[in-house]
């Protein structure tokens, strides 16, 4: 039996984590009809999700002891692999262990560290994110996987996760990305084929991001002590995302908003960003924000319906899993007018360019005083057909793992595995 392991964990406990804990609930099905034994691995806080993800199923959910860190050594897991007998290893995550034993497939959502290493971590910055321990076991990892000449300048952090990004697009057996913006920073600063590419974009889950009642909204609001118009921002403030610059263009232009116009910023621990408290207090507009910390998906669909817009200031993204489900609740979105989410928001968006805070702000005191329409709720693609896109990309792995360990096998278990996976689902 073909035996796949599929891993969810996530650093950060937003847009990744949710791309693959929704991938696996909509493809441990289909992997179960194909004849394929399924094995899910979490990290210790997403255990209890993942085993709703594959509730009444019977795939079992290994929880990973401990906190990794950002480099994905794990003993243990290559323990769990070779017990198990595994035939593939995928992760939803962008970083493998570097000795996994078992050809293994993952997924690259995007490359702003490499097109834009000046918004990655500084050294000082990592060891403030992840211990002073885990910059050593990085320098140690880089000694590693570049031996071999003199050591590059620049940060240990960056040279690491550059190394780290050749060795692991070399040997994977295929790569899964999230948009084709993607894919082509993939082939440009990889040196990947498109051969070796699949696309499983992100999506929409409708049966909770749509648009909430009145009376939801208002009770959530008025939770938050919100009583005017405001635009909304979610998830992770990393320096690709620029929420200071966002924060700092909303403050200069405030006066020019409706009266009690407030910006609400949902999860992502903004809040603790020095800079941020900084620009609140020069400005004197501490009023101006209002931080609900982590709140659940309920409250956030209720967020986004009441929202004049949801907006963002990204320079770099995958996909823009947060601006697909706001406009899943019938929100504006004011976005930056970068390629990605070009590709993955469409004529549904409102663009403007991404250092133009003059156009930015024309666009939210616009979308505060109702003078831009609001998009049309359509039926946006689900995870159901992202997680059909899944299995065949895993299904491809594991035939091409199966003829290079046997050249004259022109057509294998996995393969015929796949094609019954296909039968089911039509």
């Amino acid at each position: 039996m073909t035996t796949v392991v599929f891993d969810v964990r996530a650093n950060h406990d937003t847009g990744v984590s949710r791309y693959g804990l929704s991938l696996l609930a909509a493809a441990a099905p289909l992997a179960l009809q194909a004849g394929w034994s399924l094995i899910a691995v979490a990290g210790p806080h997403q255990e209890a999700r993942a085993q709703r993800a594959v509730a009444d199923l019977g795939v079992p959910v290994l929880t990973c002891p401990g906190d990794e860190g950002f480099v994905r050594r794990s003993s243990w897991l290559r323990t769990q692999l070779r017990t198990h007998e595994a035939d593939l290893f995928y992760t939803s995550h962008y970083t493998v262990d570097r000795e996994c034993p078992v050809p293994f497939v993952y997924t690259i959502h995007d490359l702003t560290r490499l097109r834009y290493p000046e918004l990655s971590y500084t050294d000082t910055a990592f060891a403030a994110r992840f211990g002073l321990p885990e910059l050593h076991r990085v320098r140690r990892e880089l000694a590693v996987l570049s031996p071999d000449g003199p050591p590059s300048p620049g940060p240990v952090f960056a040279r690491y996760f550059r190394a780290l990004n050749q060795n692991l697009a070399r040997r994977a057996q295929r790569i899964i990305t999230v948009s084709r913006s993607t894919a082509d920073d993939i082939k440009r600063c990889l040196g990947v084929s498109e051969a070796r590419l699949d696309l499983v974009p992100c999506a929409v889950d409708a049966k909770v991001f749509y648009p909430r009642s009145a009376a939801h909204v208002q009770r959530v609001v008025t939770s938050r002590g919100i009583a005017g118009p405001y635009v909304v921002y979610a998830g992770l403030a990393h320096p690709s995302k620029r929420f200071e610059w966002l924060l700092g263009a909303l403050v200069a232009s405030r006066a020019s908003f409706p009266a009690g116009a407030r910006l609400v910023v949902a999860g992502g621990h903004a809040e603790k960003i020095a800079r941020v408290q900084e620009i609140l207090r020069r400005s004197g507009a501490a009023d101006f924000v209002v931080f609900t910390g982590r709140i659940d998906d309920a409250e956030l669909a209720a967020l986004y319906t009441g929202a004049a817009a949801y907006v963002t200031a990204a320079i770099s993204e995958g996909y823009g899993l947060p601006m697909a489900e706001a406009l899943g609740c019938g929100t504006r979105v004011v976005a930056t007018d970068i390629p990605a989410l070009r590709e993955t928001l469409g004529d549904a968006a409102h663009f403007y360019p991404a250092w133009d805070s003059a156009h930015l702000a024309r666009l939210v005191r616009d979308a505060l005083s109702g003078r831009i329409p609001q998009p049309s709720v359509t039926g946006a693609q689900g995870w159901e057909a992202s997680g059909a896109l899944l299995m065949k990309s895993l299904g491809r792995a594991l035939d091409e793992a199966t003829r290079r360990a046997s050249p004259q096998s022109s057509r294998g278990g996995h393969e015929r595995a796949e094609d019954q996976a296909l039968r089911m689902r039509a």
